[in-house]
């Protein structure tokens, strides 16, 4: 079956992530381009479940068809197929979105559809938006993915045509209430977004089924990489922090998280420690993963060459420090998704690798090895770099493991 998927802003991160998940491999995937990918995947999937999991993905559906040519007649056919008797009582919603570089006709095909509806007796309301296509909210909102609605996706290659519906969209709402519902919030040190700890989660987990037991999380903060993972169903969790305040907000999120996401109880452990101090707390050889932000520099801080030299070096030295511990509490073959600043100022500034892993046993892992796509933007040492502009400080996404 041919599954499709609506990449994120960083569609490098996005494809990664759902390469990850699913295990993909370069073969499977028959169309990508900057907006969307299309894969060939051999088992039915649980599109609810999965568009919960990845952070990256802003729709997920299914591939009906394969077109010589986008017609009307195609597109509506296609629609009467999809419509089930049960739908034809009430107002059926239908809206389309068009995935491709020519000029289409949209207002044409729309008006067809209404009045083809018509003559079989089908009232209709056609879900329309200023933007190029449906967002996932205006799909959510006007019943697109119920049974008295469908999202019609036009895919235009150039060469050849697919035509899809949308099975489901990204959790806006749930993302939000754990984004800003949570009691412990620290909007001055700033936190994660939980889509990108979900996206951070999958690329170190790299397995469809089941998640490493011990996770690790030395610089917690609010605890988001945490309270995802247990979302995710990892069974041992440990978050320290230098803060006690972020102890103790992570503390209160995880509560929440449990009470509010109706959770079993999860072994975990939270406690306040200086990362250097990590191995006094977290026997060696004891963590499959660790997932982590660190402190990424100060907020507030001058951006002159001179002020960012002394940040980058404050900050490689407190990163070296902490791979040191790190490489201690992992296992063999254990995995490190560690977020690094990048410094936007006149120029583009990356930390020195050398000068965090030092002789470290560690490798980078390459998220998306094998796969050729003019839209796959890496760094030099394979890794990638996640912001939007206008923002001072961009995340790099290393992915590293050990032995």
């Amino acid at each position: 079956m041919q599954y499709f998927f609506i990449l994120g802003k960083n569609p490098t991160l996005s494809l990664a992530e759902i390469v990850a998940v699913l295990s993909l491999k370069p073969e499977q995937v028959i169309f990508l381009s900057e907006e969307v990918m299309i894969a060939d995947i051999s088992t039915e999937i649980d599109a609810q479940a999965m568009i919960r999991r990845l952070g990256g993905t802003i729709k997920i559906g299914v591939i009906n068809d394969q077109l010589s040519m986008t017609n009307s007649q195609s597109m509506i056919n296609f629609l009467m197929t999809n419509i089930k008797d049960n739908n034809k009582s009430g107002k059926f919603h239908f809206g389309i979105s068009y995935y491709g570089d020519k000029r289409f006709d949209e207002k044409k095909l729309g008006m067809e559809i209404k009045s083809t509806l018509k003559e079989q007796d089908i009232s209709s309301r056609w879900v329309t938006s200023k933007e190029k296509v449906l967002s996932s909210v205006v799909v959510e909102q006007n019943k697109l993915v119920s049974d008295k609605g469908i999202e019609i996706v036009i895919f235009d290659s150039g060469k050849e045509q697919r035509i899809g519906h949308t099975l489901v969209v990204q959790p806006f709402k749930e993302l939000s209430k754990r984004d800003y519902g949570r009691p412990g919030r620290d909007d001055f040190s700033g936190m994660l977004p939980p889509k990108l700890a979900q996206m951070m989660l999958n690329l170190g987990a790299r397995h469809p089924k089941g998640v490493p037991s011990t996770l690790l999380d030395p610089f917690c903060g609010s605890g988001t990489i945490l309270t995802e993972a247990a979302l995710m169903g990892y069974q041992k969790l440990i978050g320290c922090d230098a803060s006690a305040k972020a102890i103790e907000d992570t503390k209160k999120n995880f509560q929440w998280m449990q009470k509010t996401y109706n959770l079993e109880l999860k072994t975990h452990n939270f406690f306040q420690c200086k990362v250097e101090n990590l191995n006094q707390k977290v026997k060696p050889n004891s963590v499959d993963m660790i997932i982590t932000e660190p402190y990424l520099g100060p907020s507030r801080a001058k951006r002159d060459k001179e002020s960012i030299k002394k940040i980058i070096k404050e900050l490689e030295e407190l990163y070296y420090q902490a791979i040191k511990q790190f490489i201690k509490a992992l296992k063999n073959n254990g995995t490190l998704v560690m977020i690094w600043p990048v410094f936007k100022a006149k120029d583009t500034i990356f930390l020195s690798s050398k000068n965090i892993l030092g002789k470290s046993n560690f490798r980078v892992i390459n998220p998306l090895e094998n796969f050729d796509n003019s839209i796959i933007k890496l760094t030099n040492r394979r890794t990638i770099v996640y912001g939007r502009e206008g923002q001072k400080v961009w995340r790099e996404i290393v992915i590293l493991k050990k032995g």
